[in-house]
């Protein structure tokens, strides 16, 4: 088998040219991807005056979902644009073009989610600190010249400074919705627990998506975890803040849920196990200490409830 050659990194005085074929292809997909795309935005180096790079346009395109993508897929290939499968992740559609002499690499990713936050605060950082777009460009100096044969040397090498600039540059805020879900079950309240995809035991919930409330967003986050429509109370609100990779300042908020009837199954690739227990039994399968403040909140929240029910 023969030995594939390793593509050549070389390194462009910016030209605005670049800047033109990014309107372009912003455009030309705009039109492909209708009222699907949330947001498209020309990313990237290419997307700085001033900096040198590769003269390669990286895009953004920001959906809701990922759903639907596959639908686009022959117009795109009509218009030149080639859907590279086996670059994709979990988190990312792969597509690439050629367009006016210049490649375009095109990311399809969630919009609002990690990485749609971190290509966009990137390159806002570039674009508007001077410092750091010099210091960038120094780095990309040096790596290029060492690694001039390597581009995936040359990638990794960038990535420490990146990640560095998104934790000491950059806000990005992310915010997650969802709920407390209880049903009376035997004379006892028992509560809800999910296991989410990466292992871990809480409580259905999920990213808002662009223009839902809060509320909106853990109706359809439950809908589609659990499969349950329940009745949502947003007199309770439970809150907590954490840090994720270092940068990223997240956020989850909780309302709580009731439902009396419907059988829960847990969201296919997302969930994978599924729990309605009783209040003493959910606290101990819940993994984090936040998720357990929320349920002991949950739980006196609704003994004070019941209390006054009887009260009366």
């Amino acid at each position: 088998m023969p030995i594939q050659k390793k593509e050549l990194v070389r390194l462009l005085s910016y030209n605005p040219e670049w800047a033109e074929t990014g309107l372009c292809v912003v455009s030309e997909l705009g039109e492909i991807f209708g009222s699907c795309a949330v947001e498209i935005r020309h990313i990237g180096s290419t997307a700085v005056p001033g900096l040198k790079s590769r003269p390669i346009i990286d895009i953004a395109v920001g959906v809701r979902s990922f759903d639907d993508i596959p639908q686009f897929f022959p117009r795109l290939s009509e218009l030149s644009y080639n859907h590279r499968s086996e670059s994709d992740t979990e988190n990312q559609i792969f597509i690439t073009a050629l367009k006016k002499r210049y490649n375009v690499y095109i990311h399809v990713v969630i919009h609002g989610k990690t990485l749609w936050n971190s290509y966009i605060a990137f390159c806002e950082c570039l674009q508007s600190d001077e410092d750091v777009r010099l210091k960038y460009e120094e780095l990309k100096e040096a790596l290029a010249s060492r690694f001039a044969n390597d581009r995936r040397s040359y990638t990794i090498g960038k990535s420490d400074f990146v990640r560095r600039i998104l934790r000491t540059k950059c806000d990005i805020r992310e915010r997650s919705c969802g709920a407390v879900v209880w049903k009376k079950r035997g004379g006892r309240r028992h509560y809800l627990i999910i296991q989410n995809r990466s292992g871990h035991n809480g409580f259905p919930k999920g990213h808002m998506e662009y223009g839902e409330t809060e509320a909106q967003t853990a109706l359809r986050e439950i809908l589609e975890e659990t499969s349950l429509s329940v009745e949502l109370d947003t007199s309770f609100r439970a809150e907590y803040r954490y840090l994720v990779d270092g940068y990223i300042h997240k956020s989850a908020l909780y309302f709580l849920a009731n439902y009396s009837e419907g059988d829960f199954r847990p969201q296919k690739g997302e969930v994978f196990g599924i729990w309605l227990l009783p209040y003493e039994e959910a606290l101990e399968q819940l993994d984090y200490e936040q998720d357990r403040r929320v349920l002991k909140m949950a739980e006196k929240k609704l003994s004070q409830l019941d209390s006054e029910k009887r009260g009366k």
